[in-house]
Formats: C-alpha cells, sequence, structure tokens
C-alpha cells in the first residue's frame, strides 16, 4: 500500500483539525481530548436483543461459557402514565467489543433468527417512546432494523400465540427509501418476524421519501394514524467518521469519511432531518408521540433540529391553522433512572461512551415530542 502523498496528509490533517475543533468547542476541550474522543475511537460495544418470536418464553440463546462472560443491564425509562408502571421490560446481556460476540442464528423450531446486536442505547429509545400492544407505530427511517424489531416485540401482547401470531389490532409500519438499505430491512424483518404478521398486513416495509411536503398523504394510515412514531434521522455519525479515519491511517489511506468532513455539513443535514421531523408529527395523531433521535454528537442536527419543528410548525398554524401543536416532553422523563444512561440536553438527552456510569453507549441523541392540541 503506497504511503500517503504530502497533499494527501495536509487534507486529512486539515479536516482532523477542523473536526477535532468543532467538537472541542461543543464539548468542551478537555473532556473532548481526555475522555469523549478516546471513547469514541474505542470499539463498539454491544447489546443483544432477544428474539422472543423465535424463543418463546425467552430459553437462553447462548451456552454457559458465553453467558458467563456477558452481563445484564436494566434498562431505564419513563413511566406507563395509564397504569404508573416501569416500562422496562426486558434485560439485555451485553459484552465488550474485544470479546467474541455470538453471532444470531436460526431458531430449529421457528427457522426465525434468534437475536439481533446493536448498542444499547438504540434499544433505550425504543423505550422511551414506549410501544405497547394495539398501538399503531411508524418506524420512520428503520434500516437496518434492529429498531423495529425492538418495537414489534413490544406490540406482541401477554399469551402470545406462536401459531396465530397478532398484535392485538395494532400494527408496525417499517420505512426506508434507499433501495439497498429497503431491500435489506424487508430481509432482516422477515428473518426475525413471523410470517403472519406480513401476511395480515400488521407488520409493512415503506418506501416513501419523507422529507416531500406531501409524504404523509402516503403513508398507510394516512396524517394522524399512528399512536407513536420513531424518527432515528440520517445524520454525520461521526463516530463512524473517527473509526473509518482510524482503520484509513493504518493502512496508510486517506478515510472519504474524514477528507470529506466539513464543519457546515450539519447545518445541511438539520434541514434534511427537520423535513422529517415535520412528516413525523403531521402522521401521527393528536395526544400521539413522536421520538426523534439521531446518533449525531452536533447540537444542530440535535436540539437544533428540535428548534427547528417547533419553528416550522408554529408556520403552519399561522399559514394553514392547523389545530395543533408540538410540546416537549423529555424533561418527564428526569428522575427514573434515565440519568444513569444518558446527560440531558436543552430539548433532549443525549447518551455519549465517556459517561461516568461507564456504560460505554452511544452516542445517541433522543427527545420525546407530543404532538398536542390547540
Amino acid at each position: 500500500m503506497p504511503a500517503l502523498t504530502k497533499a494527501q496528509r495536509k487534507q486529512v490533517e486539515a479536516a482532523e483539525e477542523a473536526f477535532n475543533r468543532t467538537y472541542a468547542v461543543q464539548f468542551d476541550q478537555e473532556r473532548w481530548q481526555q475522555t469523549l474522543y478516546p471513547a469514541l475511537m474505542a470499539p463498539t460495544r454491544y447489546a443483544t436483543l432477544i428474539n422472543r418470536y423465535a424463543t418463546p418464553g425467552r430459553p437462553d440463546v447462548f451456552t454457559e461459557d458465553e453467558n458467563k462472560a456477558m452481563e445484564t443491564v436494566n434498562l431505564p425509562g419513563r413511566t406507563d402514565q395509564s397504569s404508573e408502571r416501569s416500562f422496562v421490560s426486558y434485560q439485555w446481556c451485553t459484552a465488550e467489543a474485544d470479546k467474541t460476540f455470538p453471532p444470531p442464528q436460526a431458531d430449529p423450531s421457528t427457522r426465525l433468527m434468534t437475536h439481533w446486536n446493536l448498542d444499547a442505547a438504540s434499544l433505550l429509545a425504543v423505550h422511551i417512546l414506549g410501544p405497547k400492544p394495539g398501538d399503531k407505530l411508524l418506524d420512520f427511517c428503520a434500516a437496518p432494523g434492529g429498531k423495529s424489531v425492538a418495537l414489534a416485540q413490544m406490540l406482541r401482547p401477554e399469551g402470545f400465540d406462536g401459531a396465530s401470531p397478532s398484535l392485538a389490532g395494532g400494527c408496525l409500519h417499517s420505512n426506508e427509501l434507499n433501495n439497498a438499505r429497503n431491500k435489506r430491512l424487508t430481509s432482516n424483518l422477515q428473518s426475525y418476524l413471523p410470517e403472519a404478521l406480513f401476511k395480515t398486513g400488521e407488520v409493512k416495509v415503506l418506501k416513501l421519501d419523507g422529507t416531500e411536503a406531501s409524504a404523509a398523504q402516503s403513508l398507510s394510515l394516512g396524517p394522524g394514524g399512528y399512536d407513536k412514531v420513531l424518527l432515528d434521522a440520517p445524520c454525520s455519525s461521526e463516530r463512524h467518521v473517527i473509526h473509518a479515519n482510524a482503520k484509513a491511517r493504518q493502512g496508510g489511506r486517506v478515510a472519504d469519511e474524514m477528507a470529506s468532513w466539513r464543519s457546515g455539513q450539519s447545518k445541511k443535514m438539520a434541514k434534511t432531518q427537520a423535513a422529517l421531523l415535520m412528516t413525523a408529527l403531521k402522521a401521527v395523531r393528536v395526544g400521539g408521540s413522536v421520538l426523534y433521535a439521531t446518533c449525531s454528537l452536533s447540537n444542530e442536527e440535535n436540539d437544533g433540529v428540535v428548534e427547528k419543528g417547533i419553528e416550522l410548525v408554529g408556520k403552519e398554524r399561522k399559514k394553514f391553522g392547523i389545530r395543533w401543536n408540538l410540546a416537549v416532553r423529555s424533561g418527564d422523563l428526569a428522575g427514573r433512572g434515565l440519568e444513569q444512561w444518558a446527560e440531558a440536553t436543552k430539548h433532549g438527552w443525549m447518551v455519549l461512551p465517556d459517561h461516568p456510569s461507564g456504560g460505554k453507549w452511544g452516542p445517541l441523541f433522543f427527545a420525546l415530542l407530543e404532538k398536542v392540541a390547540v
């Protein structure tokens, strides 16, 4: 592999300097250099989501030795206001990235995949949204499908009949515009969820451009048809940039992700995210919830998008006379154990891998929003 040219070295060094300067300002230089950047550089830590459709009764998926190498983590969350019960309903086995993590496999009886490996912060976002049996859910930017699998499990009623699966009147619609990612999403969901749920239409894969102003009109349930929407929006994904850059430099190459990084790209990305958020708000019913999330570090893509959403809703109320508004409910989550996972931001919460708890999860920003009548 040829060494980097002088011009290439300058290019990547300039990009790295701008990258580090941007986030050192946002997070404080000492934290960025001493804890946050090293934590982002470390290998991703994974959790495993047990697929209860594949393994009724949740039998052990792993061997005795594999179980010994793991720990069990409880997810915090909000309270279901209708019953005042904590919706911490699952436990997740976790493993350090440098340990062998058991790959998913097909269960012999159901032929569905046994589990899904992902960052536990993603599972936390699903729990914060708090789906329950009978809810009509939209996973708006769903590929590759891990959060959709988790959502589907929370829609599963107690006393689930594996021979005749049902979502108790609810549904899960998972959307992805990109062709390749849509195919992957479809394949993954078919590998994890019972075929009957697709035949009845309770689970569907959609392919819509959520940034279009009329996108909500094209959704299967139309505007206001969903009880809850999960919007894990496409973002700058800085941890991926950091990992790609480190890997490329080890091989004497320039990482495209870092070389092309620009400080102004978050502003452009935020416009797309705000458009998606507006469609998500139009898709949910009055009284329903939207969980907006990104894996970005940027304030512009996180709290900034929530603020832009508030502004855009205000403009639509004046221009079109819509009779609903956006209310931020993230503050309602304080004092329920979430502080052991995340730190509060202006409008939401952020899970970062240098959190004092040592969980090493994230990054993940999320804000819990409610569509309210006016």
